[in-house]
């Protein structure tokens, strides 16, 4: 009777943390930041849900190198079902509580109830667990094959008979191999937990689970190794580079951040924002306290490693987890970020409730005293996760009042796209163009909503540096960092739709115009389908001042070659200042558009006297060859001036 009653009590427990858990990764979720990182996975997510691509790789990262497809490929599959950023979102949250659940279990089979309950209830509330597991990001699903990994091996080095821990070894490989390619700074020490896994199967005979294991270890991985192959492992050249030369000083920033994601220090910079920082109590005595539990926990398992017992393989591998994972970073020279060190978690939260279980199931003259060091440690761990909690619902209630991250949250994009394909129903000429800001020089957050329209009638354009005149209807929204003004080449032909305004802060509006009217002929013609049919200079040629440049082209598509148009103010034959660009993002040019761009030139602090001409052309990008007119000159004369 009475091991029904802690059996019940256990289970009961074990479901509140899993629903404080869900509560924090869940609650306000359609508010989630989608900016470019986000619209890059969403755009190759859909391309894979579609069955229309399965890329091998996915942007690059900031040290220079690709991403893997991982994470796109695992956003694929709620799409599959709900082709909402908000499934995606919902997806990646439903993993981080199926791998907490998998924790509680396995730490209560090895360790006990209590440790299980400590080490869940840490792990569900972890600032920066929430911070990244509420992303869509490339780094998000980190900790959740981390915990998936830990959790799996853990079986397995305390189960000896059944099928539980063969089917373990299995999942422990995957989840590795998953925590490596999400993030490539995981890669050593995913390989490291790799090779554990296959020693245990082989040692005890799981022939069978460690084939299963490595195949499916090799199936994600194919991808992403083709690649490499591909391009003669130019990434890993250059990171065994970016690491090479002078002798390494150690990189402590590794320990620092690692003390800072298990306590939350710092997490209140994040966004970067003051609101939520100012709004919250903070707690810095709770984290050196922490700091003093985590390394009376560990002495307390050095302590226990020195006796024969059943879970010592276990706390061996919760103690070399929680002291090597940081460690891999101390002879890098890399400069280290917190989700780095992602795949630490959750080892030291299991130490750490592994200690307060043996305390509280201690025996002997010191028990009692032991007893009530364990029922303290585990107050603290209470308090702490209580006033995690009370920071995280601090910011969700600012989140779901759209008071923090940007303004493209991901009801507002879902929104988008549901009003975007209404329009694009309308008539096979219909055209959409939105005008926002773009992140990152060619990035912009809304890109992905073309692959999630199957459409290629949906485009971006960068506010400030031009616009699109389809030959079709076309509905232009005015997005982030946009004006109307965006719109004067269109004039009064543009109508506000209030129906398809969505409602942002302030509100993305839409104005739609009819089919375009009859071109004028051009001005001059290149032998790549660009005609360039005006052109207006504003301003002086004045010392310091500045020309705004505004051209208007005709394009037929020739190729689908990426062009950039020069401006070239020339003294005589010498240059004395010059404008290059894109304008329109190329990629989003079609045959028979209209184009408007827009060039700023400053001009030098001093000018000569003498005669000054401005030039403009184009070339080709990044192979840069400069683009012929239809009469064979590479350049064509817009004005000329003559300063005494």
């Amino acid at each position: 009777m009475k091991a029904t009653r802690i059996y019940r009590r256990t289970l009961w427990s074990g479901v509140a943390v899993l629903l404080l858990a869900a509560f924090l990764r869940l609650a306000a979720f359609e508010e989630a930041l989608v900016g470019a990182d986000q619209s890059s996975i969403l755009a190759a997510a859909a391309e894979i849900a579609a069955f229309r691509s399965l890329p091998q790789v996915g942007i690059k990262s900031s040290i220079g190198v690709m991403q893997t497809a991982v994470t796109p490929t695992l956003a694929a599959i709620p799409l599959l079902i709900v082709p909402k950023v908000i499934a995606v979102k919902w997806f990646f949250s439903a993993l981080d509580l199926l791998a907490l659940a998998l924790l509680f279990n396995a730490v209560h089979r090895v360790f006990g109830r209590r440790a299980a309950l400590t080490a869940a209830l840490l792990y569900a509330t972890a600032p920066w667990v929430v911070e990244f597991i509420r992303w869509i990001w490339y780094q998000t699903l980190i900790c959740t094959f981390a915990v998936t990994t830990y959790a799996a091996f853990l079986i397995v080095l305390t189960t000896r008979k059944g099928r539980t821990a063969p089917a373990m070894v299995v999942v422990g490989l995957a989840a590795a191999t998953l925590m490596g390619l999400v993030h490539l700074a995981a890669v050593p020490w995913a390989a490291a937990l790799g090779l554990l896994g296959m020693l245990l199967a082989w040692r005890n005979g799981w022939r069978r689970a460690l084939l299963v294991g490595l195949a499916l270890s090799f199936l994600i991985a194919a991808p992403y190794l083709w690649y490499l192959l591909s391009t003669g492992f130019a990434d890993v050249k250059l990171l065994l580079q970016g690491n090479s030369g002078t002798a390494p000083a150690w990189n402590w920033a590794a320990y620092r951040l690692t003390w800072e994601l298990l306590t939350g220090a710092q997490v209140l910079s994040t966004p970067r924002d003051p609101l939520w920082a100012a709004s919250v109590i903070r707690l810095p005595r709770l984290f050196h306290l922490f700091t003093a539990i985590l390394a009376l926990s560990g002495a307390g398992a050095l302590y226990d490693l020195r006796r024969p017992a059943r879970r010592r393989p276990a706390l061996a591998l919760t103690l070399a987890w929680t002291v090597l994972a940081p460690t891999l970073f101390l002879p890098t020279s890399i400069h280290l970020q917190h989700f780095y060190l992602l795949f630490l978690f959750p080892a030291p939260y299991v130490l750490i409730g592994a200690w307060v279980e043996r305390l509280l199931a201690a025996t002997g003259r010191c028990a009692r005293s032991a007893r009530a060091a364990g029922h303290g440690v585990l107050a603290v761990m209470l308090l702490l996760s209580l006033g995690w909690t009370y920071w995280w619902g601090v910011r969700i209630a600012y989140e779901s009042r759209g008071q923090l991250r940007a303004v493209t949250r991901a009801w507002l994009m879902d929104e988008m796209v549901t009003q975007i394909k209404d329009v694009l129903q309308v008539d096979p000429a219909q055209q959409v163009i939105i005008l926002t800001t773009f992140e990152g020089g060619d990035l912009s957050p809304f890109d992905w909503m073309r692959n999630f329209a199957h459409d290629d009638r949906v485009r971006i354009v960068p506010s400030g540096l031009g616009l699109i005149l389809p030959p079709g209807p076309t509905c232009y929204w005015i997005g982030p960092g946009a004006a109307l003004d965006d719109l004067a080449p269109v004039g009064a032909s543009a109508v506000l739709s209030p129906a398809l305004t969505i409602p942002a802060t302030p509100p993305w509006p839409a104005y739609c115009t009819p089919a375009r009217p009859p071109l004028p002929a051009p001005l001059a013609a290149w032998q790549n389908g660009m005609a360039l049919l005006h052109g207006q200079l504003n301003g002086e040629l004045t010392p310091g001042a500045r020309l705004d440049l505004t051209y208007t082209w005709h394009y037929r598509a020739v190729t689908s070659q990426e062009y950039h148009i020069f401006n070239h103010l020339l003294h005589a034959d010498t240059l004395a200042a010059q404008v290059d660009g894109v304008g329109v993002p190329t990629w989003y040019w079609r045959d028979d558009d209209v184009l408007i761009t827009h060039f700023s030139l400053q001009l030098p602090a001093e000018l000569a006297p003498g005669a000054y001409r401005l030039n403009l052309g184009t070339y080709t990008w990044p192979r840069i060859e400069r683009v012929a007119l239809s009469n064979g000159a590479t350049e064509f004369l817009i004005q000329e001036w003559t300063r005494e």
